[in-house]
């Protein structure tokens, strides 16, 4: 794995580097919980245990970018993670028709987020949408049809992470990567997996570029 330089190491109260994200960020489905993506970075970033954390974990299977816009969420003082955004794009409820995230809303709604999550000084590292490289969408047997595609939500989040000095993470060449999800089946800390999650080494190639995109961002948020 990449190891970030000093500047990430943690130096005072309060997390030095925030993942906010839906069921990637949980960890679903890797073989054990410390083996998701998320708790692969927290473990290289460490956990100092007089209390002063350098990273710290939100993330809720399933969300959306709008169930983070009135959540309490902890201020990050270097880096923001946020990996959201395959939701809003697949349409995906628990329960009902599927209905995807209008763009122009998506958009907007991510761009909020953005700016509560910087508030404090962050620097965003924006990841995209877990799908697909040939970028349309899959079938949605039984979803809201939807005619945008996947590029066009990357595209939205990457001009929105730009925006704030950022830096955008592609999750497609993973998603397309031989081996790194499923199989279907496999019991989990989370139930049954499915074939779309990543599995330990789709997780594992995504905690990669995760920590590469942070490691090449210098404390004043510029590319190093």
């Amino acid at each position: 794995m990449v190891r970030l330089p000093k500047v990430f190491t943690r130096d005072g109260a309060g997390f030095e580097v925030l993942v906010v994200g839906d069921s990637l960020s949980v960890g679903e489905h890797a073989s054990a919980r410390d083996r998701g993506c998320a708790a692969l970075v927290h473990r290289t970033l460490g956990d100092d245990p007089s209390g002063a954390r350098s990273c710290g974990i939100q993330a809720i299977s399933g969300a959306r970018v709008r169930d983070f816009l009135d959540r309490r969420l902890p201020p990050a003082r270097r880096l923001v993670v946020v990996e959201l955004g395959s939701n809003d794009w697949l349409g995906y409820v628990p329960l009902g028709r599927w209905r995807p995230t209008p763009l122009d809303r998506f958009l907007a709604e991510y761009e909020r987020l953005l700016a509560r999550l910087t508030a404090a000084g962050a620097v965003p590292v924006c990841l995209g949408v877990w799908g697909p490289s040939d970028r349309g969408a899959e079938p949605r047997g039984g979803r809201d049809e939807q005619a945008v595609s996947v590029a066009a939500y990357d595209a939205a989040i990457a001009a929105a992470c730009s925006r704030r000095g950022g830096t955008f993470v592609d999750l497609s060449p993973v998603y397309d990567t031989p081996g790194s999800r499923g199989p279907a089946g496999r019991p989990t800390p989370w139930g049954v997996s499915d074939a779309t999650h990543p599995n330990d080494e789709g997780h594992r190639m995504i905690a990669d570029l995760m920590l590469a995109a942070c490691a090449g961002i210098s404390p004043a948020g510029r590319a190093g």
